[in-house]
């Protein structure tokens, strides 16, 4: 994956930069366990898109995120999505995204424990 000269776009789909992403999930993360906030991680694997399909994911789940969202591109083929929320809360994500998203994702989707690093979570699903 190559990224933007500043390194924190994605060259190809525009999303925020893996390393941007943990820094901006680490915050995120802080202030979650401060009010006592849950947080969800979605990994969502595009693993039979090319360039131009995976463009065009990038922006369809770009499109239904809310304003705190987190999205990057993790892997060639690979995002992961961090939301305010329970596992139930991206299960509705995961709706609303099998529904507008084309072509076919592959989603899995945890609850992260409480003071538990993007890092580990990220294990946990294996991305």
């Amino acid at each position: 994956m190559e990224f933007s000269n500043d390194g924190i776009r994605d060259s190809l789909t525009g999303l925020m930069a893996p390393s941007l992403f943990y820094e901006s999930a680490d915050r995120l993360r802080s202030w979650a366990d401060r009010k006592g906030e849950s947080l969800a991680l979605i990994a969502i694997d595009a693993e039979n898109c090319d360039a131009d399909q995976l463009i065009s994911v990038a922006r369809g789940m770009t499109a239904e995120l809310r304003g705190g969202d987190l999205l990057t591109r993790i892997g060639q083929q690979k995002f992961a999505l961090l939301l305010l929320g329970d596992r139930s809360s991206a299960g509705h994500v995961i709706f609303r995204l099998e529904n507008t998203i084309k072509p076919r994702l592959s989603f899995r989707s945890i609850e992260l424990d409480q003071g538990e690093s993007i890092a580990s979570a990220l294990n946990r699903l294996k991305i």
